[in-house]
């Protein structure tokens, strides 16, 4: 296989960037004014597509995920996803740390509701050391549960999976597409090409690179020829720093029994639920003037909102890159 490094210019133009960035191994681009693009192969598309429809009309999956992030090219902490799916709208996912391999968070899937608890303690967020969640955090760190309604088909267990471990990370292909969830970049996708074939362990792969929001982010994906699931995962997202995140897949069971129990889980006496701050109280009444200030930028300066005074200003802080 060829490797073609190339030096990636951010293409964002957002005023606030938030969200993981990816450095390419393997790179191959064509230029197009100051965009990166590449070409789509109908072939190669085939074979995303082929992997989609493996997951949708697989009756149940499991798989082991270990994940590793890498950001600016220091490496971040890993960890490894156990995770259990079965129609029509069950899911387990347990999250362990690489560092100590202790479980830090389950999600369960029962059908109606997604329950998310942390056996050895919630992790603690920013809003959680102010009042009055303080006093709730050191009460119930080792009590709290979140449950959240989750109709068939429109939740993203890939949003939720960041909850498990204080945003560890997020996986790459998100599982609910297992259950007919289509997630939000799919509507950016912009091409798929082929980067040919690789054998790993005696077994021989299809690798693709999937282009999203014109080559800002890829994913590589080495699937497998006889289920077309992957074992290898890649994702790149270039901006101005670099990142990259990498899964590899093991054990991975197309049609297991799994017993229904897997995805059920009992509200223990003396449980709370998380109470996330709600942004509608923070919201300024119309006409009142916004309270300035500083965020930094994806380039590391430092951005004033008073800086942009009399124009539109327009934050974005939602997976952007």
């Amino acid at each position: 296989m060829t490797t073609v490094r190339k030096k990636l210019a951010p293409h964002i133009t957002h005023m606030f960037i938030a969200g993981w960035l990816f450095i390419p191994t393997l790179v191959s681009t064509q230029e197009s004014g100051s965009d990166l693009t590449i070409v789509d192969d109908p072939d190669a598309h085939a074979l995303y597509d082929r992997m989609t429809q493996a997951m949708r009309e697989a009756d149940s999956l499991s798989w082991v995920s270990e994940f590793v992030n890498e950001y600016g090219g220091q490496k971040m902490p890993g960890g490894a996803y156990r995770i259990w799916l079965k129609k029509p709208n069950y899911a387990r996912i347990e999250m362990t740390r690489a560092m100590d391999n202790q479980l830090t968070g389950v999600l369960i899937g029962d059908g109606d509701y997604f329950w998310i608890y942390w056996p050895n303690g919630k992790p603690r967020y920013g809003w959680e050391n102010q009042e009055p969640y303080r006093y709730d955090y050191e009460k119930y760190q080792y009590t709290f549960y979140d449950k959240t309604y989750t109709p068939v088909g429109m939740h993203s267990l890939g949003h939720d999976i960041g909850d498990l471990g204080g945003g560890m990370g997020m996986s790459i292909i998100d599982a609910s597409t297992f259950h007919g969830y289509e997630d939000s970049m799919q509507a950016y996708l912009d091409g798929v090409r082929n980067m040919g074939r690789e054998t790993i362990d005696k077994e021989e792969f299809d690798v693709i690179e999937v282009s999203f929001m014109k080559h800002q982010r890829s994913w590589y994906l080495w699937l497998s020829q006889q289920d077309h699931l992957p074992r290898k995962l890649k994702q790149v997202v270039r901006v101005s720093q670099e990142i990259v995140m990498v899964e590899n897949w093991s054990n991975v069971a197309v049609n297991p029994r799994i017993p229904i129990e897997k995805f059920s889980w009992t509200l223990p006496p003396g449980w709370k639920q998380v109470h996330k701050p709600q942004l509608e109280k923070g919201l300024l009444k119309p006409g009142t003037a916004a309270p300035d200030f500083e965020l930094k930028a994806a380039d590391g300066s430092v951005i004033k909102l008073s800086n942009y005074r009399g124009n539109v200003v327009w934050l974005n802080k939602w997976r952007c890159g």
